[in-house]
């Protein structure tokens, strides 16, 4: 593409969550190191806000999941509908990425994206994210729809960067672009630290800045796409980590962080090593200086996590969030989780014993 390009890039709702989604902030840096111009937005948190406490949420939320427009709220859905739309044209974008974070967002996604071709029809759409559902069962898929209607321009099934970063650059030419297999990175994008610069914190409930730890899993639950899109298990080095860590502290005085990949101790060296360097930088600060983390956690065998492990996991304030799926023993096992109960409980005696929250996902 030899035109100047402007690009903006938001979640879309409904995500119900309080804290900032990171892929807008992700693919910004990413853009940006291709001296791409971008605009990086969390949207999603200004609809989330509007309805948090309305009487009438749960007529909003039959419009988000179901498609059901309540006259009720009618005038409402169509305000906050140009609102988006004026929120994303206000930047004079070329080209708009919308990231689908869950198949919640996509009645959505489907009047927004109309409604935009018929105010701009010149601007370049391209939709992705696991929102995208490309998995189900459908003769016509959800972004396969929206491009017929000619709603949408392009769409990105997977979780290639590569091929994000080539669709500004060199258009629809990439074989990735609106191809039903899913693309991936074979090494995605190391040391990309997200670029929140154009979201508003005052909006949340919480500030936890997300880092983009790892993709795939070590695991392979039947009941979980995550390996569909990732063949193979990559994990950023525990210093590289750690070093997004420091920018973020110091770009926007946040010492709270959310792993948001599937697995976070699935290298056990590297996360081994980057407790222990959250540990060192821990001691001796105050509590509001000191990093606190959430990440989803592997219970392994009893004995494979040392004594040591779990007072670092303590003192770097981590909060564990651990797939059980079933209390009995053979039906996960079956599932794809390698733990029984004896090794539940000697993981539950050991966060109990470090004081070490945890939440049991069943």
């Amino acid at each position: 593409m030899s035109k100047k390009i402007k690009v903006v890039i938001t979640t879309v709702p409904f995500v119900d969550w309080y804290t900032p989604l990171v892929t807008p902030g992700y693919l910004k840096a990413i853009l940006k190191k291709r001296n791409i111009d971008c605009v990086g937005l969390d949207l999603n948190i200004e609809i989330y806000n509007k309805i948090k406490n309305d009487p009438d949420r749960s007529l909003y939320l039959d419009f988000f999941y179901k498609q059901k427009i309540h006259p009720k709220i009618a005038k409402h859905l169509t305000a906050m509908l140009y609102h988006y739309v004026k929120r994303i044209l206000q930047y004079s974008p070329t080209h708009l990425a919308l990231s689908l974070f869950t198949r919640d967002s996509q009645v959505f996604t489907a009047w927004l994206t109309y409604l935009l071709k018929k105010i701009k029809p010149e601007l370049k759409i391209l939709i992705g994210g696991p929102g995208l559902e490309t998995l189900s069962e459908r003769k016509v898929s959800f972004p396969e729809s929206l491009r017929n209607k000619k709603y949408i321009d392009a769409f990105l099934v997977g979780d290639s960067s590569k091929a994000f970063v080539d669709y500004f650059i060199n258009g629809d030419t990439n074989s990735a672009v609106n191809n039903m297999t899913p693309k991936k990175d074979e090494d995605f994008i190391l040391g990309t630290t997200p670029d929140f610069d154009d979201y508003n914190f005052l909006d949340y409930e919480h500030v936890r800045l997300s880092i983009v730890d790892s993709r795939g899993c070590v695991q392979k639950c039947e009941f979980c796409d995550v390996i569909e899109f990732w063949k193979h298990y990559q994990y950023l080095p525990a210093k590289a980590i750690f070093e997004q860590m420091m920018t973020l502290i110091k770009k926007y005085n946040v010492y709270r962080f959310d792993f948001t990949s599937s697995i976070s101790n699935g290298n056990m060296v590297e996360f081994t090593k980057l407790m222990q360097m959250i540990a060192d930088y821990n001691e001796g600060k105050y509590i509001n200086k000191q990093i606190h983390w959430n990440g989803n956690f592997i219970i392994r065998k009893k004995g494979r996590h040392s004594d040591r492990l779990y007072k670092n996991i303590k003192t770097s304030n981590g909060h564990l969030n651990c797939g059980v799926e079933s209390l009995l023993s053979e039906p996960r096992i079956n599932l794809g989780k390698n733990f029984n109960n004896n090794d539940l409980e000697d993981h539950l005696q050991k966060c109990r014993q470090f004081q070490i929250p945890v939440n049991l996902l069943i």
